[in-house]
């Protein structure tokens, strides 16, 4: 993002401060309160909404067992209204009602103001699965943290996974500008196709924008290549990357497609006739289909259906599910809730097994870069988990969380 946004970030959560913050009411002795900054209206609200419960429910898991130091938590939620100024006022809020962490919005614009009024709060703030590196400690301050893979350390796992799992040796860049998210991805990929195969096998870069009724043009370069690619990697977001993905193949390119998380979730499935949707490949963190290769991540979903009715809509309700938890062993092993204690126990984990997968944070940063992460490939029209790749290691891998 530009320095503009991040001054504006800055304003609305010193708008936020200095408006609505009044001194912070204590808890009572036996609760702990967490609070949840986060979407529930506007278009965040997908994004948000599934992580949000999925921290409900590890909340209630965490008190079923016991609480944690002897008190029990309890979370409050403020809608951010996918609003930046609203988000910071959210933020404020939470911490007037004596908020002890605070859950944030999947996204650096929307996240970051209530992050920020945590920060200067002294507050540990967690984005369950913003992806963007600043929505952390290098851009916000010492006391946030994100849940999410970084967007390029997921561009470029994909990446690794196409040229030693697939044994693709050449490659195309078409990436959305709308969006930061997507950019990163294909930023990721492009630096790890460059680095393992070489620049000159990046047969060519194109982009589009979310909103482009046609992506004809593009078809049109592409179809110029002297010879056609491996494998395109397509970043975008709906509605933009389905219906790109549609005319691609409706003008006859069978080449193999591969995005990142944002292609998770069953919602844009029927835009593309399920012929199309051969070779398309994608990543992410777990999938909520009941064929995850994790048993644990099938009991996740069956208790998240009997708690909400409905499954999770993507493999991200387990970041939210991860924050609570991660949190919870941090503030166990440092004996305290004070923040500078348990932040320095969250600095220590190395492939901490969470649902979110194997996270590690550092004093460096507070996000993460090598997890392993779950690859589809769609078969039928439908996504099929074909493993969860590390690419430390050039393979697929198991963990248990337990």
């Amino acid at each position: 993002m530009t320095n503009r946004l991040l001054v504006g970030i800055a304003a609305a959560g010193a708008l936020a401060l200095s408006a609505t913050l009044v001194p912070s009411a204590s808890a009572e002795d036996d609760t702990i309160l967490i609070g949840a900054a986060t979407a529930t209206s506007g278009w965040m609200a997908p994004y948000d909404e599934g992580p949000t419960a999925a921290a409900r429910m590890a909340i209630d898991e965490v008190n079923e067992a016991g609480g944690l130091l002897g008190k029990k938590l309890e979370m409050q939620h403020v809608d951010t209204k996918t609003d930046r100024a609203q988000g910071a006022k959210a933020g404020a809020e939470l911490v007037a009602r004596g908020a002890q962490m605070m859950i944030v919005s999947c996204d650096f614009d929307m996240g970051g103001p209530p992050a920020l009024v945590a920060n200067q709060n002294g507050i540990i703030a967690f984005s369950s699965c913003g992806a963007d590196i600043k929505l952390g400690n290098k851009a916000i301050g010492p006391y946030v943290f994100t849940m999410a893979t970084d967007a390029e350390a997921s561009g470029s796992l994909v990446a690794h996974w196409g040229y030693h799992i697939k044994g693709w040796r050449t490659a195309y860049v078409f990436v959305d500008t709308i969006i930061e998210y997507n950019k990163s991805v294909c930023r990721g990929f492009d630096k790890e196709w460059v680095k393992i195969a070489g620049e000159e096998n990046v047969l060519g870069r194109d982009s589009y924008k979310n909103d482009d009724p046609s992506v004809s043009a593009q078809i049109t370069r592409f179809k110029s290549l002297e010879t056609p690619p491996d494998v395109i990697a397509i970043c975008g977001v709906t509605p933009g990357f389905p219906a790109a993905i549609r005319q691609f193949r409706a003008a006859g390119i069978d080449t193999p497609m591969i995005g990142g998380v944002s292609m998770d979730g069953d919602a844009w499935h029927d835009s593309v006739p399920a012929e199309h949707l051969n070779e398309v490949y994608y990543a992410s963190y777990a999938s909520m289909r009941g064929d995850d290769p994790r048993p644990e991540i099938h009991k996740f979903v069956d208790d998240f259906i009997a708690r909400n009715g409905e499954r999770p809509p993507t493999g991200q309700g387990v970041l939210g599910h991860s924050v609570v938890h991660a949190w919870s062993r941090a503030v166990e092993r440092a004996g305290t809730f004070e923040s500078d204690a348990v932040l320095a126990e969250l600095e220590k984990f190395t492939d901490e097994p969470l649902l979110a997968g194997l996270t590690t944070f550092t004093s460096d940063f507070h996000t993460n870069f090598l997890r392993p992460m779950l690859v589809f490939e769609f078969q039928n029209g439908k996504p099929i988990p074909q493993g969860y790749y590390d690419s430390r290691i050039g393979e697929y891998v198991e963990w248990w969380t337990n």
